[in-house]
């Protein structure tokens, strides 16, 4: 079977939890409500609901463009960032200044409790490391067991988000994957993307962080025989959580299966996907915990109303801005609120966990994802 055949063939299940209020949907219903802004403009360059997608295919611009799909709350970092309290200011700034990732075995296993030699790789994958691996160490070390800041954005912005996506899907929902094969170091990738409106992980279940436009995926390995044909079944999945990363064989007794069709739990608010229904604790020290019980709602396989070629779509390369509010903090009010603890402080500071991701080819910081250029590496498989 060709690779751009398998897709449907092998489309997941997706088991949702209680009291989730976003499942995968079209960016194209997602512009019908959204607005795009260049950074430091306090009104968009094209107003909300106007958007379209030939707009974002001419954009080739700015990392600094983003869009933005709630109605109300805050635009500016500063708005947001003044909510949270001196402890999570320090955090967000010790972590700007660290450009060079600060993951040490050592720091790893005080905060994971689950770590384990195969776990190794996969714990260096989380967006957070550099914002906790010191504090949890630090705290581990000490026995504080205070709670954690939480990236959270005002209650008004959830419910904006869930108004208006909850109006853009009308009476029956546009349940979209989005999909993409590639060709690399013997094995046929098949990626499917998933796009959420919102990520209310904090405000909704206890997380860490809050933000728009939630970009998650799910890839199925193949390995490819001497004509360069993908070998059935598949030899690997691979479950994705942001940045981080679950890796099984196809025939792992934890990879639950429906005939050739995957079975998906995904996270309450976090959006990242699992091979078992339960509680993954996180960091158990500050009770992070992904909640992908699988209790609520099933996407069957035959429940995809649209399933769309990534590699068809013009503004997959030409956008490389944020889907969602991208958030800022200026030197000057870090300065204001630190005091003398912001002496090493040099310029503004993109804010972590609540400004929105890039899509599905980039990084928060504008290059390629790894999951994009590189599968089989960031899989762990080679």
């Amino acid at each position: 079977m060709a690779g751009d055949e398998l897709h449907e063939k092998y489309a997941p299940i997706m088991r949702f939890s209680r009291g989730e209020r976003f499942f995968p949907m079209s960016v194209d219903d997602f512009l019908t409500y959204s607005a795009l802004y260049v950074k430091d403009k306090g009104i968009p360059v094209i107003p909300r609901g106007e958007v379209t997608l030939d707009d974002l295919a001419i954009q080739d611009s700015s990392q600094e463009t983003f869009l933005r799909s709630v109605a109300v709350g805050p635009l500016d970092g500063v708005e947001v960032a003044s909510k949270w309290g001196v402890e999570a200011i320090y955090l967000i700034y010790e972590w700007s200044q660290n450009p060079v990732a600060t993951w040490t075995e050592a720091w790893a296993r005080s905060t994971y409790d689950w770590f384990s030699e195969k776990t190794k790789a996969a714990t260096q994958l989380f967006w957070w490391n550099k914002l906790l691996l010191p504090k949890t160490h630090a705290d581990e070390k000490d026995g504080v067991r205070e709670e954690l800041p939480r990236f959270d954005l005002p209650p008004e912005v959830r419910e904006s988000a869930i108004e208006s996506y909850e109006a853009s899907q009308g009476r029956e929902r546009n349940y979209t994957y989005y999909y993409r094969t590639m060709r690399q170091a013997g094995y046929l990738d098949l990626q499917y993307w998933f796009f959420y409106a919102y990520n209310d992980w904090a405000s909704g279940y206890g997380g860490f962080n809050d933000h728009e436009g939630d970009w998650e995926g799910f890839h199925v390995f193949f390995e490819l025989d001497g004509g360069n044909r993908p070998i059935e079944p598949p030899a690997y999945v691979c479950y994705l959580g942001h940045n981080s990363r679950i890796t099984k064989p196809w025939t792992h007794p934890e990879v639950e299966k429906v005939g050739t069709h995957p079975v998906i739990y995904v996270a309450a608010g976090s959006h990242a996907s699992y091979p078992e229904a339960k509680e993954y604790p996180l960091v158990a020290l500050y009770n992070l915990i992904d909640y992908a019980t699988g209790e609520s709602f099933t996407l069957d396989h035959g429940g995809w109303r649209s399933r769309i070629n990534l590699e068809t779509l013009p503004w997959l390369s030409t956008y490389p801005g944020s889907w969602g509010t991208r958030y800022w903090l200026s030197l000057a009010w870090a300065q204001k609120t630190l005091g003398a603890l912001a002496s090493s402080i040099s310029g503004e500071v993109d804010l972590p966990g609540v400004s929105a991701p890039r899509g599905p080819r980039f990084s928060d910081e504008g290059s390629e994802r790894e999951t994009w250029r590189d599968p089989v590496s960031f899989a762990g498989i080679a």
